[in-house]
């Protein structure tokens, strides 16, 4: 007996394990292979596009269907000798092409050989589809960041050069933007606004966050600090809204976050400390919502996230410590929990919303930084498993949030296996590792991603260096993916309605909220489908079709 349960341990285990495998040793040996800097991956069309290099070309861009043949480098964009590579990052989907920052050939009218720093490129998944967009800074680089989408034009961060009354100009980290078609000449034809203006400074532009058809962000200007900014994509049409910390010192406003209509976000007025603010888009409507932390020193929000007609967030009181904190208005902020009892501190973090709850890494006082979960109540507000006992070491910090098929997966060290990927149903018994890919140390899984029906990540066997791996899930049917792949909702998040895209026959929509209730019927398949009635969150939209029921989580703002 003891014989057949040991054999059907191995084989349970063996299926597991099997689902996690390694896509491809980029960089043959114990070198690494694929890029570890921010934004070096995105999803499209199906497949993964991603920074990868070896020792013949170094970091250059890549995609990847999953397979080890289906693993390839798309082009050198950077053909000279020079260390390091294009080092592609910045991804960013926009009118079905990627597109990207990375460092480019040096031109020949301007210098002979060596690199020219980052500039604009984009992609449509081919080797021969990529276009290296004109340089937009001949002083060194444009560094495009934080590219974002918005009202079917290009917007991102990024230095350009100009020609100003027959004078070259170099501008710093400014705001630009561009419909998708080469400009010619000089960079300065898609600079928006030179908002540093003195001796070309940067406003190094960021948080871009769109409401109401405009776009607001965080920029330094000349005459005074770091302050809240909107644009409507022209130069006339972009503006400081509020100078919130007076004089040349910065408010410094972060974590731009959309929550009911409003943005809110993070800033230091010079009196209160970094606290929590809001804003409609107005001078009289951008105010701070509460000073948690009375005095200077300020609560420190970081963590902006919205749950189920909820805006969480991590902040620093007083009395209760660093905790989870929920505002359904701006009248109603409270504790969701005292996780670290009295004025201890929790340190909450990695808040991420899957399948129906918020998920965090904190620190109860007792366990360690462990994995929690809850529903919007201090009551369902728990630590999910303590997935590392030791008593020395007891810290698991999970982190590195993704879903898919509608479980959460992230890294974390049990103490035991190191830290590998582990992932939850949402229940203790559901909260298990997916695998001990390094056997002799860390795998330290990262940058998780899903595309292709397949989780993809970065990780260490201990013997091929950092490569890219894959876990796909078996015991998914062939149906299963059908309905995932042929079914979509859009748009998500949404204020008033959404549509449904689908290669079979609708039958019938019903609309769950949080609790499993059924508040909303559609028996009919139609072009939209109203939600204007319901409140501000998460809901799940369960979708019967001629060839199955698949349930899709939506968003209303």
């Amino acid at each position: 007996m003891k014989k057949l349960l040991l054999f059907t341990f191995l084989i349970t285990t063996f299926l597991s394990q099997a689902q996690v495998s390694l896509v491809k040793d980029i960089n043959p040996g114990s070198a690494d292979g694929v890029a570890t800097y921010y934004f070096n991956r995105i999803e499209f069309n199906g497949s993964l596009i991603f920074g990868a290099g070896n020792a013949i070309t170094s970091y250059e861009l890549w995609i990847s269907d999953g397979t080890n043949t289906g693993t390839y480098q798309l082009n050198e964009l950077l053909t000279t000798s020079a260390t390091g590579g294009s080092n592609p990052n910045n991804f960013l989907v926009f009118n079905n092409r990627v597109y990207f920052s990375a460092r480019k050939n040096c031109p020949t009218n301007v210098c002979s050989g060596g690199t020219f720093g980052y500039e604009l490129f984009s992609s449509d998944g081919t080797t021969s589809g990529i276009i290296s967009y004109p340089v937009i800074n001949y002083g060194g680089g444009a560094s495009p960041t934080f590219l974002t989408e918005f009202n079917n034009n290009l917007i991102f961060s990024g230095k350009a050069s100009g020609v100003v009354s027959n004078a070259s100009v170099f501008y710093g980290q400014e705001l630009l933007g561009f419909n998708g078609n080469p400009w010619s000449g000089w960079g300065d034809q898609i600079m928006i606004k030179d908002i540093h203006t003195a001796n070309g400074g940067n406003s190094s532009p960021d948080n871009f966050t769109e409401l109401n058809s405009l776009l607001y962000f965080a920029a330094t200007y000349s005459s005074g600090g770091r302050e809240l900014w909107v644009t409507d994509g022209t130069n006339i049409g972009t503006n400081l809204i509020l100078d919130i910390n007076p004089g040349t010192t910065a408010s410094s406003p972060d974590n731009l976050t959309l929550f009911n209509n409003k943005i809110y976000f993070t800033a230091d007025d010079g009196s209160n400390g970094r606290e929590l603010w809001v804003t409609d888009g107005t001078v009289g409507g951008t105010q701070m919502v509460l000073d948690l932390n009375v005095g200077s020193t300020g609560s420190n929000p970081e963590n902006l996230t919205v749950f189920n007609n909820a805006l969480y967030f991590k902040a620093s009181h007083p009395t209760l410590g660093t905790e989870v904190f929920k505002m359904t208005t701006l009248e109603n902020i409270y504790l969701l929990k005292n996780i670290a009892f009295g004025s201890g501190n929790s340190n909450p973090s990695n808040l991420f919303v899957s399948n129906g709850k918020l998920y965090f890494s904190a620190d109860d006082g007792t366990n360690g930084m462990e994995l929690w979960s809850s529903t919007g109540f201090s009551s369902t507000t728990n630590m999910l498993k303590n997935i590392n006992t030791d008593a020395a070491t007891p810290d698991s910090n999970p982190s590195g949030f993704t879903e898919y098929f509608g479980e959460l997966y992230f890294a974390a060290n049990d103490g035991v296996n190191g830290r590998e990927l582990w992932k939850t149903d949402g229940t203790n018994a559901g909260t298990v590792l997916v695998d001990d890919i390094n056997t002799s140390g860390d795998s330290n899984p990262s940058d998780l991603i899903v595309a292709n029906n397949r989780l993809f990540f970065s990780a260490n066997d201990g013997l091929t260096g950092i490569e890219l791996w894959k876990y796909q899930d078996t015991t998914l049917s062939t149906k299963d993916l059908e309905l995932e792949n042929g079914i979509s909702l859009y748009p998500n998040p949404t204020s008033n309605s959404f549509s449904i895209e689908s290669k079979f026959q609708i039958e019938k929509i019903s609309i769950y909220n949080l609790q499993g209730k059924m508040i909303k019927l559609f028996e009919a398949p139609l072009e939209l489908y109203s939600i204007e009635a319901l409140t501000s969150g998460i809901y799940f939209v369960n979708i019967q079709s001629e060839n199955g029921k698949i349930t899709k989580k939506i968003i209303k703002d």
